[in-house]
């Protein structure tokens, strides 16, 4: 039985997308048993950390927690709740919880103009968020560690320029030029509070600043400070802004510096805590991973519209966090058992769980506490008491909960009535609970290669099926169906050279030529190609520019071929129409002309009228649009036929 060309299109397709699936399960699992490959070296680390803190009691030593803070975006333009709340924070919140530290992970400032397109430093902004922690007091209570982010390196000429606000108004600025490490050894715990500083050099106005860099220089720095850390601390907590999926290192001798690798190598590595990504606008709200080399990532949501805070202790070894809304009380965390999905054999002694004689909670709000309970089947309550401060405890039997997942139920109450329930997932021979795909898929996936995948899958788009139809002598069989009607016209359109070599030609230019030239900096003229961003003489590798091209093709190109196709279907076949049918007829065009004009708008609004005029990708296209739909409304219907 021959097969039909239909037939073999349809397995070459799914064969290619099993592939793909495939590569992509393995790049985000998270069962990667990295304790097994490293098990010797895991054992020591636990051991010693088992031995060191010994069993787990009701003792209110060997705990510590801390605070963290992300995409504050203070602005004197908008949302003035941003500023007025997070004097709040730092005014009650910080000062009820008394923290250890408080990392504030980049984007402390909005940067953007009053239109929210344009982009550079605002001096007040800084003044306001230096003001604000100053007058707080809150440097007096705790550790204030801040890192730079994407907005606070906005137009930045360098590191040294008098623009770069963050060296004179934040808290970390003046001593620390981009990564460093801070510790505290406090109630017997010994960490390693390591930042790390991405923002390219120089920092360029938005949108061409997504993706974080990492230079040879930095590099180095970065690896030195883990040396360090390993010697010093028992337990390194790594944040920074960017998530590991949005970091590009640059090749050193060769060599790639892969910084997944740079933190899980390091075996008192628990976590890394970032920000950016904004939880997705809040429709990812955990988005949380464990990375294969065995340690956590985790996103926190904005301050900016969403006041999310976390909160996160070390307890025994065990790393344990909670995210919060602000003005949200009582806030709960159960530092022992440990959470069931968060779990990370080889750098916590997870034996000592089944050991332990108490489970343990911290628990805060803005009053007193007035109870804490547990359950584990929601029927039979305990009444947990009070160790010190904000720790509750309550004797526990473990054995009880050997297999399997198990849930332990805790209600908080204040004095004031405000109730918290918390369902925690627990196990105690190691059973794990899934992470979640969408977070899996955004921390542990390379951006930049998605962002190329992308662009390259939507310029084939636009010109293989052309380049098809051109080869295809014989037009598409007659058939009363909206697929035939545009594949038919469209095989038409291929077959004009006057629309064909235009189209094919400006898509293929996208990849090659330059996009744009203009002041990407203040008073430093760049160029912008598909690959990258030369500027001052420096070649920045930003990926971003590829779904800045794919925005283009996606919503202009891609949809301009069959606009014309349309268009040439009513110059064969409505010749004769006039007046307001044949303006009918030209709205899509007239649609998609509008989307060009506003794209080509919003880029004279980022990067003024030198890139604007100078802009083949954005500017260009409109008037090449136009000329296209010229020429279909003059072609001789003769030609056609």
């Amino acid at each position: 039985m021959i097969l039909s060309k239909a037939t073999i299109s349809f397995v070459c397709v799914l064969l290619l997308v099993s592939i793909f699936m495939a590569n992509l399960l393995n790049i985000i699992a998270t069962d990667h048993n990295f304790y097994l490959e490293n098990k010797n070296e895991g054992m020591n680390h636990t051991r010693y950390l088992s031995k060191k803190y010994g069993q787990i009691t009701d003792t209110t030593k060997n705990i510590i927690w801390f605070l963290q803070i992300s995409d504050i975006h203070i602005s004197i333009f908008r949302d003035p709740g941003r500023i007025t709340q997070f004097q709040q924070f730092c005014d009650s919140t910080v000062k009820k919880i008394k923290p250890l530290v408080v990392l504030a992970t980049g984007d402390l400032t909005d940067a953007k103009a009053k239109d929210n397109l344009g982009s550079s430093q605002v001096q007040k902004e800084w003044i306001y968020y230096h003001n604000i922690i100053k007058e707080s007091g809150v440097i007096e209570e705790t550790v204030w560690l801040d890192i730079r982010g994407n907005h606070d390196n906005f137009n930045i000429k360098t590191l040294s320029s008098q623009e770069n606000y963050f060296r004179n108004y934040s808290v970390q600025g003046s001593t620390h030029v981009k990564s460093y490490v801070h510790y505290e050894n406090q109630n017997d715990v010994n960490v390693a509070f390591l930042g790390i500083d991405a923002c390219p050099e120089p920092g360029l106005r938005r949108p061409f600043n997504f993706i974080g860099i990492l230079d040879v220089k930095e590099q180095e720095n970065i690896q030195k400070l883990k040396a360090e850390s390993e010697n010093k601390a028992d337990h390194i907590i790594w944040f920074g802004h960017y998530p590991t999926s949005c970091i590009l290192s640059l090749k050193r001798d060769g060599q790639n510096f892969d910084l997944r690798q740079q933190i899980g190598s390091s075996r008192p590595t628990q976590v890394y805590v970032c920000g950016h990504l904004h939880a997705m606008g809040g429709l990812v709200p955990r988005m949380y991973t464990k990375q294969k080399k065995g340690y956590l990532e985790l996103e926190l949501g904005d301050w900016k519209d969403n006041r999310m805070f976390r909160l996160a202790a070390i307890d025994h070894g065990f790393f344990s966090f909670v995210d919060q809304k602000h003005n949200t009380w009582p806030l709960v965390l159960v530092t022992n058992p440990k959470h069931a999905r968060y779990a990370m054999s080889g750098r916590e002694p997870i034996q000592l769980i089944p050991d332990s004689t108490h489970i343990r909670i911290l628990a805060f709000s803005d009053v007193d506490i007035d109870t804490v309970k547990i359950s584990f089947d929601k029927i039979s309550w305990m009444k947990c008491r009070v160790a010190d401060g904000p720790l509750y405890v309550c004797k526990w039997l473990p054995n009880l909960f050997s297999t399997g997942i198990h849930i332990l139920f805790v209600v908080v109450t204040d004095e004031h009535g405000k109730t918290a329930v918390i369902e925690h997932p627990f196990s105690l021979d190691g059973t794990l609970v899934n992470f979640e795909v969408t977070p899996r898929i955004l921390l542990m996936l390379d951006a930049g290669a998605v962002f190329q995948c992308t662009f390259a899958t939507l310029l084939i788009i636009n010109v293989m099926p052309l380049v098809i139809l051109r080869l295809q002598k014989n037009p598409p069989r007659y058939r009363r169906s909206i697929w035939n009607y545009v594949h038919r016209r469209v095989w038409l359109l291929s077959k004009i050279d006057r629309l064909f070599y235009p189209i094919v030609l400006y898509a293929l230019y996208t990849p090659l030529g330059p996009w744009a030239v203009g002041e990407l900096i203040d008073g430093y003229v760049g160029v912008i190609f598909a690959w990258g961003i030369i500027i001052k003489g420096v070649f920045l590798p930003e990926p971003f520019t590829y779904m800045y091209g794919s925005v283009q093709l996606m919503f202009v190109q891609i949809p301009l071929i069959f606009v014309l196709a349309y268009c040439l279907d009513t110059r064969l076949f409505s010749i004769n129409v006039r007046g307001i049918k044949r303006l009918l007829k030209n709205l899509p065009f007239i649609f998609l002309l509008s989307i060009q004009l506003l794209l080509a708008y919003f880029f004279w609004l980022e990067y003024g009228t030198m890139a604007f005029l100078l802009g083949p990708l954005r500017t260009w296209s409109v008037p090449l649009s136009i000329l296209l739909w010229y020429k279909i409304c003059t072609l001789p219907p003769e030609y056609c036929r």
